[in-house]
């Protein structure tokens, strides 16, 4: 779920130092990004969530919110920039891509065009401006957070940019994912510090980006099927509003595991 660019909160944390890593894998990631393992002895066992940990200040429906077009970014050009240099080292030409909670845009280089990208977003005038899309599908995956029309082991990599902390069903959108995917495919959820807080689970808006990252990293342990958990920080906040404020940006992904 995408919220308008132009009404938005922005939250500022203290940072910390995280030892940046390396790996040769199809998830490689260029130096000056900062990846850390999410494994899932961070988190507790059983790794359960409670109803209020997914309701909102803004229960009405998401259908009408998302009824007219909001054709704005949502991350600011330095992000989007980010986002881009990351998705070349993870998408490429012979890749079958899946977008959920899409939008106009996919953050996607212009030049590069998977073999065919299925969206899933909220809005079919903005859906059908993306030019990356070969397909797409008008659903509200906090109604119906299946992804029926995408058949099993379909997909090599799946994104969602700036839109998981508004699914109120995580855990199941992300058992879909995790069945649409080949083995070894990759998911990947970007986000940043901007959001509408009426709309957004109401767990997010009492966290700071750190807890924040590892909070996306539980929907991966949760739905089983997971390997190589990592949160990415691909750009740190700076500035602040009076002192030109760049947006941060992260990624938590995780690889589907093969069969056991």
């Amino acid at each position: 779920m995408i919220i308008a660019r132009h009404i938005f909160l922005a939250f500022r944390y203290p940072s910390r130092t995280i030892t940046a890593t390396r790996t040769t894998s199809t998830m490689a990631s260029a130096p000056r990004h900062t990846i850390n393992a999410l494994p899932r002895s961070l988190y507790p066992t059983p790794l359960t969530y409670t109803p209020q940990d997914f309701r909102r200040q803004d229960e009405s429906s998401d259908a009408e919110w998302y009824s007219q077009p909001r054709f704005v970014q949502h991350i600011d050009d330095g992000a989007i920039e980010a986002l881009k240099s990351y998705y070349i080292d993870i998408i490429k030409p012979n890749h079958s891509v899946l977008d959920i909670c899409s939008s106009w845009v996919s953050h996607l280089p212009a030049a590069l065009k998977p073999q065919s990208m299925i969206g899933y977003g909220m809005n079919k005038p903005e859906l059908s401006r993306n030019a990356h899309l070969t397909d797409f599908f008008v659903k509200d995956l906090n109604v119906d957070p299946s992804l029926k029309e995408v058949p099993d082991e379909s997909a090599d990599v799946v994104i969602c940019n700036v839109s998981v902390d508004y699914l109120t069903q995580p855990v199941k959108v992300f058992e879909e994912m995790q069945r649409v995917l080949r083995t070894g495919g990759t998911a990947h959820m970007a986000f940043s510090n901007r959001c509408f807080p009426t709309k957004v689970i109401g767990k997010w808006m009492g966290m700071s980006d750190e807890e924040r990252r590892r909070w996306v990293g539980g929907y991966f342990w949760a739905s089983g099927g997971w390997e190589d958990v990592k949160e990415v920080i691909l750009k740190e906040q700076r500035g602040g509003f009076l002192s030109g404020y760049e947006d941060p940006l992260y990624v938590v992904r995780g690889r589907k595991a093969a069969p056991k």
